[in-house]
């Protein structure tokens, strides 16, 4: 098993090293609106695309917005080889292009801010607080550790001259723009269900998440209940049944996702850097999940998650996961923001609040979701349950490194399949103390840009 990467404790990748720790759920949450041009060497560059020009003068119309939104749904381009810098440089991308975006619907008040324009905003508003709550996530240490007081990323909010230099802002003020750009894109993104775009729901469930990884409980849960019982009011969005779970990844759209980037093969060069080809036994055959987290399924045989699992040969520790096969293993529709997510989000605000019983009401929908002859009472609900069971549902889209450094919880890779050498003691065992729970800041970046301060222990 040398040679395969294995989903670990916070089921993202491992890159045989936790200073290059990433999760895949990052990489499609940034990818997806990585526009009109592809990586630069340098954030600050002017990024301008072969064939038209990336500034203010090229969006004239709402068409045109439409046109720079449209494209970044489609583009991706991180693979291992520039993994690093790309969690830096890409999520800055987008926030230089949504920008750009955001700029020329400012020009529009009153009348003139149409359904449409109010739609392009919220959707440019949400793009760009994503991009920076994935940056802070990789790049800053949790919110709750000091209340945000420790380095994060610089905001940028405008489109910045070539010289400008930004510092570090703290982790906490990132958040606040994270929030602030969440909530002001609720009011104007439209709620219809548009495969492969943002809208409300998605908008909303961000925003929930990002009061739960703040420590803001009531928003949280007030977010994530509201959210939830929207979608049922509409009922455009819900919960997979049991019996739908299984086929349901194999699709390419679904009730239950509130975001999925649309892939096709003939638009996505170099489509075999997908997350599906790297952890498909007929692809690249690079990822497989962890020992210790089969013992968590295999403790319930009946468990339906058990279904989305190819246990091709457990003795040697190569069991695939089948989350991001569709339409293919060699490229791959991926769902970014789920339903599922809103439900347990719920339930954890929900017992930090101590209202266990709304805990319990959350977190069966997906308990018995998985197995509809289980359940969980008020009394049985606590912290480790409901992140016992976001561990086991949300397998692979990248929140166990962050759910458990948020709670100051400790990864601890104990299962048989974590053999490597390169797994010293403090990879094996590990809370928010450790340094490396953070990726560096690129060296590039840090030769361009000397008001950034380098994250202890990388070397400048």
């Amino acid at each position: 098993m040398a040679n395969k990467i294995s989903f670990f404790a916070h089921g993202g990748y491992f890159y045989q090293s936790l200073a290059t720790t990433a999760s895949c759920k990052y990489v499609a949450t940034i990818g997806f609106l990585f526009t009109l041009s592809a990586c630069g060497n340098n954030w600050l560059d002017e990024m301008t695309p072969p064939t038209q020009d990336e500034s203010e003068k090229s969006l004239n119309t709402p068409t045109d917005a439409e046109y720079a939104l449209n494209g970044g749904y489609y583009l991706f381009n991180v693979n291992a080889i520039n993994a690093v810098y790309t969690f830096w440089s890409t999520p800055y991308t987008v926030i230089r292009n949504v920008n750009t975006i955001l700029q020329f619907t400012d020009k529009f008040t009153g009348d003139e801010l149409t359904t449409q324009i109010k739609n392009i905003r919220g959707q440019a508003l949400t793009a760009r607080a994503m991009a920076h709550f994935d940056l802070v996530k990789v790049h800053g240490m949790p919110y709750t550790k000091n209340n945000g007081a420790s380095l994060g990323v610089p905001i940028v909010t405008t489109r910045l001259d070539n010289n400008v230099k930004p510092p570090r802002n703290t982790v906490a003020e990132v958040y606040n723009q994270i929030i602030k750009d969440l909530e002001e894109a609720s009011g104007l993104i439209s709620k219809s269900k548009n495969d492969g775009k943002l809208n409300w729901f998605a908008t909303r469930l961000v925003l929930a998440r990002a009061y739960l990884y703040k420590n803001d409980n009531a928003k949280a849960y007030e977010v994530a209940s509201g959210l939830i019982a929207e979608a049922k009011k509409g009922n455009t969005y819900r919960l997979f049944t049991n019996a739908e779970y299984a086929s349901a990844w194999t699709q390419q759209t679904g009730v239950e996702y509130f975001l999925v980037l649309v892939n096709v093969e003939s638009e996505i060069e170099e489509s075999k850097e997908f997350i599906s080809y790297l952890m498909s036994r007929s692809g690249y055959d690079d990822i497989v999940l962890s020992s210790d987290y089969m013992a968590l399924i295999d403790a319930d045989k009946d468990d339906v998650r058990h279904q989305i699992i190819d246990k091709y040969k457990p003795a040697s520790y190569q069991w695939y996961l089948k989350k991001y096969l569709s339409p293919s293993y060699s490229y791959s529709n991926i769902p970014v923001l789920r339903i599922s997510e809103a439900y347990l989000i719920a339930a954890e605000a929900a017992v930090k609040l101590n209202d266990k019983a709304n805990a319990a009401l959350y977190l069966n929908a997906i308990v018995t979701r998985a197995n509809p002859a289980k359940s969980v009472t008020a009394a049985e609900v606590d912290l480790d349950r409901v992140l016992l069971e976001r561990r086991k549902e949300l397998v692979g889209e990248g929140h166990r490194l962050y759910d458990a450094m948020r709670n100051n919880k400790k990864i601890i890779r104990a299962g048989k399949s974590h053999n490597s050498s390169l797994l010293t003691p403090e990879k094996k065992e590990f809370d928010w103390n450790y340094n490396f729970i953070l990726m560096p800041i690129p060296k590039d970046e840090m030769r361009t840009n000397p008001n950034i301060v380098q994250n202890e222990g990388y070397d400048d």
